[in-house]
């Protein structure tokens, strides 16, 4: 009887435990901008929603990092890539290819810094549900506190654009502006900037992850029906730990 409880309480508990961990070290990754990321697969929030891993929701090509939010046999799943290495104070560049600013209602686009929900910084294209307004924002988590968030309406007028998250002890600098450059070719190609110095500036730690992902608000369809893409060119980022790379990305114009 005592080996029959101590079978069933291996069974019950460590097999569960085991198969997370045979999942987690098979996690699909793929390599961008000089960077290891995983590929998220399950379901969960945002959202709540699915998450595929498909090489045809998440793929590296010639043009860069696409994801793709898709309706695979009737139920729709979203994109998101981790870097497998902690984030660190300095430039975040990400190159956007797309008319991010004609996303669907439903959809959110982001690259973004993330620990969990209290530190987290945010670049986000959405216009959450609405039909008309702003359709960007930059955020510090928590994004209910007062001055925390940055709301704007963005009209690109072609489809490159750069995003930036500066992130530094003191302060983040968010920047938007057309065109791939590390800076604004043209002071009339800037479209949006604030600098953060608030006291919700997360601390640098080996917890903090870049992330970008593609999602559904509310785990809703697409208003349009259609599937969706999120593609970065590249980016500029802080050499990660232990690493005397500097920052590597696509500099110039395209």
């Amino acid at each position: 009887m005592i080996r029959t409880v101590r079978l069933f309480c291996f069974l019950s508990v460590c097999l569960p435990v085991l198969a997370a961990c045979h999942t987690i070290a098979h996690a699909r990754t793929i390599e961008f901008a000089g960077r290891e990321w995983t590929v998220r697969s399950g379901e969960g929030g945002p959202g709540p929603n699915k998450w595929s891993d498909s090489a045809e929701s998440v793929w590296v090509d010639g043009a860069g990092l696409h994801l793709r939010v898709r309706n695979i046999e009737g139920v729709w799943h979203c994109a998101e890539v981790t870097s497998v290495l902690p984030a660190r104070h300095g430039m975040h560049r990400f190159y956007v290819t797309g008319r991010v600013d004609l996303l669907d209602r439903n959809i959110v686009a982001s690259p973004f810094l993330y620990q969990d929900d209290s530190h987290e910084v945010d670049i986000e294209f959405s216009r959450w549900r609405r039909r008309s307004g702003s359709n960007t924002q930059y955020v510090v988590q928590p994004h209910a506190v007062p001055g925390n968030i940055r709301r704007f309406e963005m009209a690109l007028d072609g489809e490159l654009s750069t995003h930036c998250i500066n992130w530094l002890p003191g302060s983040i600098e968010f920047r938007s502006f057309s065109g791939h450059s590390e800076t604004p070719a043209a002071p009339n190609l800037l479209i949006q900037e604030w600098v953060y110095a608030g006291g919700d500036n997360p601390p640098e730690g080996d917890g903090m992850r870049i992330h970008i992902n593609l999602w559904l608000v509310g785990g809703l369809a697409p208003s349009d029906g259609k599937e969706a893409e999120f593609v970065i060119k590249d980016a500029d980022l802080p050499a990660p730990p232990e690493s005397s790379a500097g920052e590597k990305g696509a500099k110039g114009a395209d």
